[in-house]
Parts: structure tokens; C-alpha cells; sequence
């Protein structure tokens, strides 16, 4: 099967990350990438910007999508502010699918890309959600900080479970482990912490968590358990940073 995947991100146009990046990613999987920008942004060395997209033609380009076929997944990026998460959301009432949250909320430089309370990336939650935060996300989401060890990330991502939410990856890309990368993956059934080599990632190779969360919109739509869904997709990742490549 080839899933249908909408992707709801801001547009950059290098494609190191944001939607360029997800198509990428969904590609690379075999699936059908329906890329919505719901931004416009520039982020170089030392230029940075960003606008909205408006909620109307977010509406109409997700209205004339469904039109000619259906949705198997829907991946959230940047969402910019809340018109246009109401926009999306009415856009994309009805389909059943996945859907994967990635709360982009700043760059990895701290540059703010949104303007969304952490209450309103909650509303999002639901049994065939998928919330995929890092640490400092989780925290944000959370209210409080969240340490940098692996116990601390289990704990939030089951804070975050409680809300509502089918499955949590809290990424631990930064995590102080000596076991190398661990992330924790949360689903009502159980915690799991997921171990993987840590590899040194080239200043060029951004947009790693745009692509994971595509790969495992992906994956989902395609049917996938959210613990197979979630092997594929850091396997994608890792061959990213090794190659450059999805």
C-alpha cells in the first residue's frame, strides 16, 4: 500500500527541514506526499523570517486534496498560529487517519515559529495521535522542565500519554546516556526505551525530527504497529545522517 500522507509544515526552501524535507522522507517510504505549507519561511545564517499562511487557501488546498483521493495519514509541523490550526483542522474533519504532532515551536538556534499555547498542541490529542516532542518540547508542553536523563523522559512522555494521546516518542537526542541514543516511545499498552547509536550529525543535515515524523505518518497510514511504524522511521533517520540521503 502507498498512504496518502498530508503534510502541514513551513516551507523552507533549502530543504534542510520543514515540508521539503517531510515529502522527502515520505518518498523515500513509497508514500504519496500532499504538501500544505501552512508558512513561508527564510532561515539562513543570519536571515530569519517567517508568514503565516492564510487560513482560506490552508482551507481550499486541503478541501481540493480530498477531493481527489484519500487521506491514510496527516503530519503536523509548524503550525504558525491558531487560524491556522483551526483551518487544518476543519480541512482534514472526517478522514479517520494517523495523525503525527510534531510541536515545532522554535529552531534549533531558538527562533520562535509559532505562536500556539502549549494548550492548544494538546487539544490535538486523540487514540490515533501520535505526539513526537523532544525534551525541551515535552517540557514546554508539560509546564515544567524535564531533566536530561532517561528517567526524567519516560516520566514525561507517560505525563503526556495521560492526555489523550494513542502513542508518545520523546526524542532523546541529547540525552547524557551511556548506552549511546535513547528515545522513550509510550502507548497505552507500554513504555519502552528505544537504544540506537549516536552519531556526530554535519552542521548541513537538519530537519531530522521533520523527517522521523513523516516517516512515521508513513508508516501508519500504511497500517504499521506504532512500535514497526517507529523502527522504520529511525532507521530512516539514521541513514539521513549517515548519507545525506532518506
Amino acid at each position: 500500500m502507498s498512504p496518502r500522507v498530508v503534510l502541514l509544515a513551513g516551507l523552507e526552501p533549502t530543504g534542510r527541514a520543514g515540508l521539503l524535507a517531510d515529502v522527502a522522507a515520505v518518498r523515500a517510504l513509497g508514500g504519496q506526499p500532499v504538501a500544505v505549507p501552512l508558512a513561508q519561511t527564510a532561515q539562513g545564517r543570519t536571515t530569519f523570517s517567517w508568514k503565516a499562511a492564510p487560513p482560506g487557501v490552508v482551507l481550499a488546498q486541503l478541501t481540493a486534496a480530498r477531493e481527489l483521493g484519500g487521506v491514510q495519514a496527516v503530519k503536523w509541523g509548524m503550525v504558525p498560529g491558531p487560524a491556522q490550526l483551526a483551518a487544518a483542522s476543519a480541512g482534514l474533519k472526517g478522514t479517520g487517519a494517523w495523525w503525527v504532532v510534531d510541536p515545532v515551536v522554535r529552531t534549533s538556534r531558538g527562533q520562535l515559529l509559532s505562536r500556539l499555547s502549549a494548550r492548544r498542541y494538546l487539544s490535538l490529542a486523540g487514540p490515533r495521535v501520535m505526539l513526537t516532542p523532544n525534551l525541551d518540547e515535552a517540557g514546554w508542553l508539560l509546564g515544567r522542565e524535564v531533566p536530561d536523563s532517561v528517567e526524567a523522559a519516560r516520566e514525561a512522555a507517560i505525563a503526556l500519554l495521560a492526555h489523550g494521546f494513542g502513542a508518545v516518542l520523546v526524542k532523546g537526542g541529547h540525552l547524557p546516556d551511556e548506552h549511546g541514543l535513547a528515545d522513550v516511545l509510550a502507548t497505552p499498552e507500554r513504555v519502552r526505551v528505544l537504544r540506537g547509536q549516536r552519531l556526530v550529525r554535519a552542521p548541513e543535515r537538519r530537519g531530522t525530527g521533520c523527517r522521523l515524523a513523516s516517516a512515521l505518518a508513513t508508516e501508519l497510514g500504511r497500517g504499521r504497529t506504532v512500535e514497526a511504524a517507529t523502527r522504520t522511521a529511525r532507521a530512516l533517520v539514521v541513514r539521513y545522517l549517515r548519507t545525506g540521503h532518506e
